[in-house]
């Protein structure tokens, strides 16, 4: 296999790496409120003490897009402040001379996404001595006083709410009657809590409902083989009608195998973080039923506020609360559609999020 190949993959992953049912209204407590209205309101809600004096905030881009994606949002955040932003390109897996660069060209903060903190330790521990703050999202790393980590947004408890959300979607859409399979790789861990969430969703609120999982390998993922084993799997089990993908690059070629199968009219397909041009463009062209969103420029805005607060000395109280980026179920055309229309990135955050944090930091 193709060793780069199995990077991207691997780094996309993370980013993966996001009702009423059975005659009750127990889902609405696991999804907040309505599915799917795009959330309005920003996570932090405590103004800073005072305005922070400028400082520099290194992020460290992946070459991904789902990095590029985060980018617009620390661009925004920092000029709202008036702080200095240092884009530095690293490595999906070798973090280590791009932290490094950022601690030698003077950085206060450094953000990264995607990358365990124990790939980096030593920058880590270094930039913790010199007093520079480190944020990151889209890893299960949980922040404490050892490891220097600020923000840790779009962790596994955020996951394994949205794992829950979608099952809150696909109970209510089947009338509590819903037999899913999840479609999941459980080596890494923040999928397992994404999967762990829905079938704990199914068990709380609707007792006519059935789950179980394929799991595949990254191996299989990147040879091309999951539409066949999501169709063999239709084929011998035909009570089997939603199919939810843990992350948006999953069902990439499923819709046409199950279609050449004459398996189409069984299932509907959801998913957690879906990607724009196969999850939303499915929804738009009617072919997939329901996916969340994953909100990469907020996560930037998110990352910033925390630098914000600790530049000033404050605790951040609400930082556990925060990781659990804002979203909802995209499962119209016409929703669908503005998500399409609004780029390759997908839903940015609530509408008002730049004002609202500007609020909040009296800027």
């Amino acid at each position: 296999m193709n060793k780069s190949a199995r990077a991207v993959i691997a780094l996309l992953i993370p980013f993966a790496i996001v009702a009423a049912s059975c005659g009750s209204d127990k889902a609405a407590s696991t999804s907040g409120g309505s599915v799917l209205t795009a959330p309005t309101k920003i996570g932090p809600t405590i103004k800073l003490t005072s305005k922070p004096e400028k400082k520099k905030v290194a992020w460290l881009e992946c070459e991904l897009p789902s990095c590029t994606a985060i980018t617009p949002g620390f661009k925004d955040a920092t000029a709202a402040l008036g702080w200095e932003l240092d884009v530095i390109p690293v490595g999906s897996f070798t973090p280590q001379q791009a932290f490094q660069q950022a601690l030698d060209n003077g950085a206060d903060f450094v953000a990264i996404t995607g990358t365990p903190a124990a790939s980096m330790k030593e920058q880590i521990d270094a930039a913790k001595a010199k007093g520079v703050g480190f944020a990151s999202c889209y890893s299960t790393d949980v922040p404490d006083a050892t490891n220097n980590i600020l923000m840790q947004c779009g962790d596994s408890p955020g996951v394994s709410y949205n794992g829950g959300l979608i099952s809150d979607w696909i109970t209510k859409d089947s009338g509590g009657k819903a037999h899913t399979l999840i479609v999941n790789i459980p080596d890494f861990p923040v999928l397992v809590a994404e999967a762990d969430g829905a079938k704990a969703a199914y068990k709380a609120n609707c007792s006519g409902c059935t789950v179980e999982e394929l799991n595949v390998t990254l191996d299989q993922l990147i040879a091309g083989e999951v539409p066949g084993l999501v169709v063999s799997k239709l084929q011998k089990d035909k009570t089997i009608n939603y199919l939810h993908f843990t992350f948006g690059d999953l069902p990439g070629g499923v819709p046409e195998a199950v279609e050449a199968a004459g398996l189409t009219k069984q299932v509907k397909y959801t998913g957690v973080d879906a990607s724009t041009a196969i999850g939303f463009a499915g929804v738009a062209a009617g072919t997939h039923a329901a996916w969340t969103v994953n909100p990469k420029a907020y996560a930037g805005w998110l990352m910033v506020d925390a630098f914000a607060r600790a530049s000033l000395g404050m605790k951040n109280p609400e930082e556990r609360a925060n990781a659990k980026l804002p979203t909802f179920v995209v499962a119209d055309k016409k929703t669908a559609d503005e998500v399409v229309a609004a780029g390759p990135n997908g839903w940015p955050g609530p509408a008002t999020m730049a004002a609202q944090f500007k609020t909040l930091w009296g800027v």
